[in-house]
């Protein structure tokens, strides 16, 4: 899977900078910053949020488990704290989609799962228990659902009532994904017919075969009902959100009282792309409003993605108004009531070994550090830690060795007092690299390097946050 020669000429990394060679460039204590780039997770799909009043649920596609994380802040979670509630049995092939979701005070993860010969469909696991990381989690089927192709379930709750709402086929064949809504009895049983709401009939929906309405979500503003889906292929650049609105007074199982945009709200860029499948979230305040999506990790990548997070706003219609995809050395502020960062710069760190230092356009730093070409090639950050704690320790690097797509390079960020060793997969885009770490007062030496030599590691910055 080797770059395309347009996307080579823009990267723009000029080497004639500076070679090292058992040399520091200096020291760097840190600089506390009150921002961050929109990659939060450097490999995954499909996120979804679940804010209650302590926590950030976190979930996304791992393919043969269900797996939570949470965490106090809304930008650390993918990292926090990690939860495997549920290993896949013999009996089905693959999982995607999973949402956490509180009803009827249980826990309920939707999710769609295919067991061999079958295509996907939608089952539901069921904690009854206060504290989801708690007791045990019960599989159980969604009554009344037919037996076609049904993925990317989700809830709306209107008017006192509950709808779920997925993406299907009307058939049995794959010609086009379309979404559908049916009132539900229970968190865990439909009635009645399901009802179309939304096919793929403009042209941006439809560049790709089979054709693709999926991954529905809902978010209501005041009176309306906001419905962002995705369309065109996930396996493409094209993937791009689409809007649905809806009077909350309407009936949202009447598809002439859905109001559909011609045109996406968000796609790709010359620079991200293929963003789509998001989920919902606030600010622990409640003052913002965030999306978190996947993008390919580089132009035509496939399923190959990681997951972002972005700020958004709204119209004088109460409906969603987002921007661009951020690029990857755009900050943004961080989510309201999060605690700032110390950020370190790579170009300032100690190295160790023979390393180059590099101009790069793409970074946020502008200059990085790339070699590593042996493993005793070091790069050695020294934050000035004010007060002893639990640390998120973050480095950005990129890779963008194709060839380790099925087998990731691993680099280890080490302290004196523990060490742990990260797989970094391949992409265009410098990605955090996220460890959890107890860091004592005073300078610290936080060490990078990679467990077998390879060249074409970059690395732009180490960023630090207090986890909680």
């Amino acid at each position: 899977m080797g770059k395309s020669a347009a996307w080579l000429s823009g990267v723009s990394i000029l080497i004639a900078a500076l070679m090292i060679t058992g040399c520091s460039t200096g020291t760097d204590p840190g600089e506390e910053v009150s921002d961050f780039t929109s990659i939060i997770d450097n490999n995954g799909a499909d996120p979804w949020i679940l804010q209650t009043e302590a926590f950030f649920y976190y979930t996304k596609t791992t393919g043969n488990n269900l797996t939570l994380w949470r965490a106090e802040n809304l930008s650390h979670v993918a990292a926090g704290e990690k939860k495997i509630i549920w290993e896949m049995p013999a009996e089905f092939e693959s999982i995607w989609a999973p949402e956490l979701h509180y009803l009827d005070d249980r826990w309920v993860m939707y999710f769609a799962a295919n067991r061999p010969s079958e295509t996907h469909r939608m089952y539901a696991l069921v904690n009854h228990q206060k504290d989801p990381y708690m007791g045990e989690w019960q599989l159980e089927e969604i009554k009344g659902m037919d037996d076609k192709f049904a993925i990317d379930g989700t809830v709306l709750e209107i008017n006192d009532k509950r709808y779920f709402l997925w993406s299907g086929w009307e058939g049995y064949e794959n010609v086009a994904q379309n979404l559908y809504l049916a009132e539900m009895a229970s968190p865990t049983e439909v009635i009645g017919e399901k009802r179309l709401i939304s096919e793929p009939e403009y042209e941006w929906e439809m560049r790709q075969t089979p054709l693709i309405n999926e991954a529905p979500q809902v978010m209501i503003k005041d009176e309306t009902v906001n419905l962002v889906y995705s369309a065109s292929g996930s396996w493409d650049n094209d993937y791009a959100f689409g809007l649905m609105t809806l009077d909350v007074a309407d009936d949202p199982l009447e598809r002439a009282n859905w109001q559909k945009e011609p045109a996406p709200i968000f796609q790709q860029t010359n620079t991200v792309y293929g963003p789509g499948h998001n989920g919902f979230a606030k600010s622990k305040d409640g003052s913002e409003d965030w999306l978190i999506y996947h993008a390919a990790r580089w132009d035509h990548s496939g399923w190959n993605r990681s997951i972002r997070l972005q700020k958004f706003g709204w119209d004088q219609e109460d409906k969603i108004l987002l921007e661009a995809p951020l690029d990857e050395w755009h900050v943004q502020a961080l989510p309201k009531a999060e605690p700032n960062r110390l950020r370190l710069t790579a170009s300032r760190a100690l190295l160790e070994g023979d390393l180059v230092l590099v101009e790069d356009e793409a970074a946020l730093s502008k200059k990085v550090v790339q070699g590593f070409e042996s493993t005793t090639d070091k790069i050695i950050f020294t934050p000035q830690i004010e007060e002893a704690d639990e640390f998120l320790v973050i480095a950005y690097v990129k890779t963008t060795d194709y060839l380790s797509l099925n087998d990731p390079i691993q680099v280890r960020i080490e302290t004196k007092q523990a060490s742990h060793v990260v797989d970094v997969y391949p992409s265009e885009y410098y990605q955090p690299l996220q460890v959890r770490m107890k860091l004592s007062k005073g300078a610290q030496e936080i060490t990078l390097s990679s467990e077998i030599g390879v060249d074409t590691l970059s690395i732009d910055r180490l960023e630090l946050v207090k986890f909680k």
